[in-house]
């Protein structure tokens, strides 16, 4: 009985001290994004190519594992271009051929490369997701910035609340593994607890910042901000686990590098954006 509690002593304590981590880098984080929507103009976007920039290097860092290595520059220019021609509103069909056929170029110069082995088709076919989930999705947070800051502001704030929500009640009560190979750490506990915690946080603000939105609205969007989030965690836990790495990087303390703290947001920002340009 004593070894049992003295566990859950130690679960606790390790949760506590992780939150807090978790609590002092998402406060600093947060408020460099928010000051940056505030702002808005130039500095938001190129808010997003300094993600784009270091997290194109995390990327890169679990490719490489794979001995699969993309044209820096394949990825990088088209990367930064996107949130630029998001910005200055460039219709995005002839720059994406552009840009397709600049990977592609790139690519052919490329081969066969410097190694004995090279793997084409797999950098190729990386280069082209690299700028998908890296550039293209979060250039969405332009977008709903051109809707009104408070719509920018919110797809930040549920999913920080909902992955709090659901860390938080996953390592109190969390028993059983919702993908035990992926992400040891994520119960089915935490993650369905998650959505009615943040249930009256979505409700509160809508009352507060989207004036539009009804209580359809509010389950639907915190049904979703729960999905997306979970499914974005476990997508970049995928990729870690496939080439042995635990974090994406070091840079931030309790929360691993840019990729682990944006993963869920990656796909979260891109679903509000949609739910409000088709469903409103």
């Amino acid at each position: 009985m004593r070894s049992d509690h003295s566990g859950n002593g130690s679960v606790c304590l390790a949760a506590s001290t992780d939150l807090k981590r978790r609590t002092i880098t998402g406060f600093f984080l947060g408020s460099a994004a928010i000051g940056c929507i505030l702002i808005d103009h130039i500095v938001l976007p190129l808010m997003i190519i300094f993600f784009i920039t270091f997290a194109t290097n995390e990327f890169f860092r679990f490719l490489h594992r794979k001995n699969i290595y993309p044209h820096t520059l394949a990825v990088l220019l088209p990367g930064y271009a996107i949130p630029l021609l998001v910005f200055y509103h460039v219709p995005l069909l002839l720059p994406f051929a552009i840009l397709f056929f600049f990977v592609c170029f790139l690519s052919v110069l490329r081969y066969p490369g410097a190694r004995q082995n090279p793997n084409f088709l797999a950098e190729t076919t990386a280069a082209v997701f690299a700028i998908l989930y890296l550039s293209f999705l979060p250039s969405t947070l332009i977008l709903l910035r051109e809707i009104g800051f408070w719509y920018a502001i919110a797809p930040l704030a549920l999913t920080w609340a909902y992955d709090t929500a659901a860390f938080l009640t996953g390592s109190l009560v969390g028993k059983h593994k919702l993908a035990r190979v992926i992400s040891p750490k994520k119960t089915w506990e935490g993650t369905l607890l998650g959505f009615p915690l943040l249930l009256p946080i979505t409700y509160l603000a809508g009352k507060a910042w989207l004036p539009s939105f009804d209580l359809l609205d509010v389950l639907l969007v915190t049904i979703g901000i729960g999905i997306m989030a979970t499914i974005g965690d476990i997508f970049e836990s995928g990729m870690k686990r496939e080439v042995g790495l635990k974090d994406a990087s070091k840079v931030f303390p309790g929360h691993g590098g840019f990729l682990d703290r944006m993963d869920s947001l990656l796909f979260t920002i891109p679903f509000f954006y949609l739910y409000l340009i088709l469903l409103q």
